[in-house]
């Protein structure tokens, strides 16, 4: 195997479902709960952790944090997911008006050093433009406004997810020192399914099936999500929100972080960098004019 890191990023996996329908993939050789935190929000928010795990700064410090004007930061979140569940799919458009409102149309991003700045990342919240989770959050609006169906929906997400794990595997091929991707498929079933428990069961499944081939392809792999869920299957107050109840796994030996926070130093401190010296310019063998003939000069 080669020395190639690779960083899952699993959004919402919650540390005591994993366990409890043994999904040896997403757990991989070691693994533990993470200590994860709330900012703007009573809960954590995934566009603000994300960028902490890669920076290893608070949301103050990074300064990608979820707008909070007009919003009352302790029921927030709650009051957004309680409604989804509770009124008609016509009121459904006002609370994901609310929701684009509050977040706007774009992902923030960083200006602040990370962990990636050593190799490549992809749909990482705080860190790119994050297109596939703008795409999911439309098809999300879709299936909670009553306009999509949930198997349509699935199935979309399924394949917005092979993509964030077939780069990642390309990635490790290319033998890039670390590289990170993150996938939202868990959060989004998590919210419809809180109260569901063996329909969000099956999407662990897909996704612990999804890793285990991942797992085949890379040298070295860590998991990674955000925060937890909360859901009937957990005796949670409050299933379809966020829990505290973060995981991390890897493949690796040793000793793991405790805390989101410290994710980065660890990570850090395993990346091996390639000092072998290749040459910056391509040498291409095509007649440019044919190259030009095609179209793609």
């Amino acid at each position: 195997m080669g020395k190639a890191l690779t960083v899952l990023g699993l959004d919402a996996v919650d540390y005591r479902l994993a366990q409890r329908w043994d999904c040896e993939n997403l757990l991989l050789n070691n693994h533990r709960e993470l200590k994860t935190f709330s900012y703007s929000l009573d809960v954590p928010a995934t566009l603000e952790v994300w960028p902490s795990i890669a920076t290893g700064q608070p949301p103050q410090e990074h300064g990608v944090v979820v707008n909070q004007i007009g919003w009352d930061n302790r029921t927030g979140l709650n009051i957004v997911v309680k409604l989804a569940q509770l009124l008609p799919d016509t009121v459904h458009s006002s609370l994901l008006q609310l929701k684009k409102d509050r977040l706007g149309s774009s992902i923030q991003q960083t200006e602040a050093a990370h962990i990636f700045d050593r190799g490549s990342v992809y749909n990482w919240p705080g860190l790119t433009p994050c297109l596939d989770w703008n795409l999911e959050g439309e098809w999300f609006s879709g299936v909670t406004e009553g306009n999509l169906s949930e198997e349509e929906f699935r199935r979309r997400h399924l394949g917005s997810a092979g993509k964030g794990i077939g780069w990642l595997a390309g990635q490790s091929l290319a033998n890039v020192p670390i590289s990170g991707a993150h996938i939202h498929y868990l959060d989004h079933m998590g919210h419809l399914y809180g109260k569901r428990p063996e329909t969000l069961r099956s999407a662990y499944m897909e996704m612990d099936a999804l890793v285990g081939w991942l797992r085949q392809q890379v040298d070295r792999l860590v998991i990674i999500s955000d925060h937890g869920m909360q859901t009937t299957s957990t005796d949670d107050s409050d299933p379809g929100v966020h829990s505290s109840h973060a995981l991390m796994a890897t493949t690796e030996f040793g000793e793991l972080p405790t805390n989101v926070m410290d994710i980065r130093d660890w990570l850090d401190e395993r990346v091996v960098e390639d000092t072998e010296e290749r040459e910056s310019k391509a040498t291409v063998d095509a007649p440019m004019e044919h190259l030009r003939d095609l179209g793609y000069l």
